[in-house]
Protein backbone atom coordinates (compact mmCIF):
# COMPACT_ATOMS: atom_id res chain seq x y z
CA UNK A 1 0.00 0.00 0.00
CA UNK A 2 1.70 3.27 -0.78
CA UNK A 3 2.09 5.94 1.39
CA UNK A 4 -0.39 8.92 1.00
CA UNK A 5 1.16 12.25 -0.09
CA UNK A 6 -0.64 13.78 3.55
CA UNK A 7 1.00 16.72 4.82
CA UNK A 8 1.03 18.16 8.37
CA UNK A 9 -1.02 21.18 8.88
CA UNK A 10 1.32 24.90 8.54
CA UNK A 11 -0.30 25.58 12.28
CA UNK A 12 1.04 22.26 13.67
CA UNK A 13 4.37 23.08 11.98
CA UNK A 14 4.55 26.49 13.55
CA UNK A 15 4.07 25.23 16.33
CA UNK A 16 6.46 22.46 16.81
CA UNK A 17 8.98 24.88 14.76
CA UNK A 18 8.99 26.65 18.13
CA UNK A 19 9.68 24.00 20.74
CA UNK A 20 13.17 22.80 21.61
CA UNK A 21 14.55 20.30 19.63
CA UNK A 22 16.69 18.71 21.73
CA UNK A 23 14.06 16.14 23.46
CA UNK A 24 13.25 14.72 19.90
CA UNK A 25 16.45 14.24 18.85
CA UNK A 26 17.50 12.46 22.27
CA UNK A 27 14.39 10.43 21.44
CA UNK A 28 15.90 9.37 17.99
CA UNK A 29 19.28 9.26 18.58
CA UNK A 30 18.20 6.28 21.94
CA UNK A 31 16.10 5.00 19.16
CA UNK A 32 19.42 4.58 16.81
CA UNK A 33 21.23 3.13 19.55
CA UNK A 34 18.42 0.98 20.36
CA UNK A 35 18.40 -0.50 16.61
CA UNK A 36 22.25 -0.85 16.22
CA UNK A 37 22.22 -2.65 19.61
CA UNK A 38 19.98 -4.99 18.01
CA UNK A 39 21.30 -5.52 15.01
CA UNK A 40 19.15 -3.54 13.06
CA UNK A 41 21.91 -0.14 12.39
CA UNK A 42 24.85 -2.96 10.84
CA UNK A 43 28.44 -1.72 10.78
CA UNK A 44 30.45 0.97 11.81
CA UNK A 45 28.93 4.64 12.26
CA UNK A 46 32.11 6.57 13.67
CA UNK A 47 32.65 7.85 9.74
CA UNK A 48 30.13 10.56 11.22
CA UNK A 49 32.79 11.42 13.74
CA UNK A 50 32.52 14.96 15.17
CA UNK A 51 30.46 15.74 12.17
CA UNK A 52 26.79 17.42 12.80
CA UNK A 53 23.68 15.64 11.04
CA UNK A 54 20.46 17.24 11.04
CA UNK A 55 17.05 15.87 9.58
CA UNK A 56 14.67 18.52 9.05
CA UNK A 57 11.01 17.25 9.12
CA UNK A 58 9.63 19.96 6.53
CA UNK A 59 5.62 19.88 6.90
CA UNK A 60 6.17 18.97 10.80
CA UNK A 61 8.49 22.03 11.48
CA UNK A 62 10.90 19.24 13.38
CA UNK A 63 14.52 19.41 13.04
CA UNK A 64 16.77 16.15 14.58
CA UNK A 65 20.22 17.17 15.77
CA UNK A 66 22.74 14.40 15.89
CA UNK A 67 26.12 13.36 15.37
CA UNK A 68 28.46 10.15 17.00
CA UNK A 69 31.08 10.20 19.09
CA UNK A 70 32.90 7.12 17.64
CA UNK A 71 30.85 4.67 20.09
CA UNK A 72 26.90 5.74 19.91
CA UNK A 73 24.72 7.98 18.27
CA UNK A 74 24.31 11.36 20.42
CA UNK A 75 21.53 14.17 20.20
CA UNK A 76 23.30 17.45 19.29
CA UNK A 77 22.69 21.27 20.12
CA UNK A 78 24.56 22.85 17.11
CA UNK A 79 22.49 25.03 14.52
CA UNK A 80 25.08 24.54 11.64
CA UNK A 81 25.21 21.02 10.46
CA UNK A 82 27.44 19.58 8.55
CA UNK A 83 24.84 17.52 6.29
CA UNK A 84 21.52 18.37 6.20
CA UNK A 85 18.59 16.12 4.75
CA UNK A 86 15.54 17.25 4.83
CA UNK A 87 12.00 16.42 2.98
CA UNK A 88 8.24 15.73 4.27
CA UNK A 89 7.13 13.28 6.35
CA UNK A 90 5.40 11.31 3.67
CA UNK A 91 8.98 11.44 1.68
CA UNK A 92 11.03 10.03 4.52
CA UNK A 93 8.47 7.36 5.17
CA UNK A 94 8.59 6.32 1.61
CA UNK A 95 12.31 6.45 1.83
CA UNK A 96 11.97 3.71 4.65
CA UNK A 97 9.92 1.67 3.34
CA UNK A 98 11.56 1.45 0.05
CA UNK A 99 9.50 3.25 -1.64
CA UNK A 100 10.91 5.76 -3.14
CA UNK A 101 14.58 5.80 -3.83
CA UNK A 102 16.45 9.51 -2.44
CA UNK A 103 18.32 9.98 -5.52
CA UNK A 104 14.82 9.97 -7.55
CA UNK A 105 13.39 12.63 -4.47
CA UNK A 106 16.83 14.48 -4.87
CA UNK A 107 16.45 15.23 -8.40
CA UNK A 108 12.47 15.97 -7.72
CA UNK A 109 13.57 18.43 -5.31
CA UNK A 110 11.89 16.74 -2.78
CA UNK A 111 14.87 15.82 -0.69
CA UNK A 112 17.23 18.47 0.18
CA UNK A 113 20.99 17.38 0.68
CA UNK A 114 22.96 20.51 1.73
CA UNK A 115 26.16 20.51 3.09
CA UNK A 116 29.38 17.80 2.78
CA UNK A 117 28.49 15.99 0.37
CA UNK A 118 31.07 12.90 0.81
CA UNK A 119 29.06 12.55 4.12
CA UNK A 120 25.90 12.45 2.61
CA UNK A 121 26.89 9.73 0.28
CA UNK A 122 28.42 8.02 2.58
CA UNK A 123 25.24 8.36 4.93
CA UNK A 124 22.77 7.55 2.07
CA UNK A 125 24.18 4.73 1.19
CA UNK A 126 24.83 2.84 4.31
CA UNK A 127 21.10 3.81 4.89
CA UNK A 128 20.34 2.01 1.32
CA UNK A 129 22.38 -1.27 2.08
CA UNK A 130 20.29 -1.25 5.54
CA UNK A 131 17.90 -4.68 5.87
CA UNK A 132 14.06 -3.07 6.90
CA UNK A 133 13.66 -4.29 10.53
CA UNK A 134 10.81 -7.11 10.54
CA UNK A 135 7.97 -4.84 11.59
CA UNK A 136 8.56 -2.53 8.40
CA UNK A 137 9.53 -5.53 6.25
CA UNK A 138 5.69 -6.92 7.40
CA UNK A 139 4.30 -3.37 6.11
CA UNK A 140 5.90 -3.80 2.60
CA UNK A 141 4.59 -7.16 2.07
CA UNK A 142 1.04 -5.77 2.46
Amino acid sequence: MPVPDLRFPAALARLVARLPSRPASQAFVTLLNLAHRQGSLAGEWDFIGNRQVHIGVLDLGLTLRFGHDGKRFVASRQDAPDIRFAASAADFLRITLREEDPDTLFFQRRLVIEGDTELGLQLKNRLDALELPRFLQNLVAR
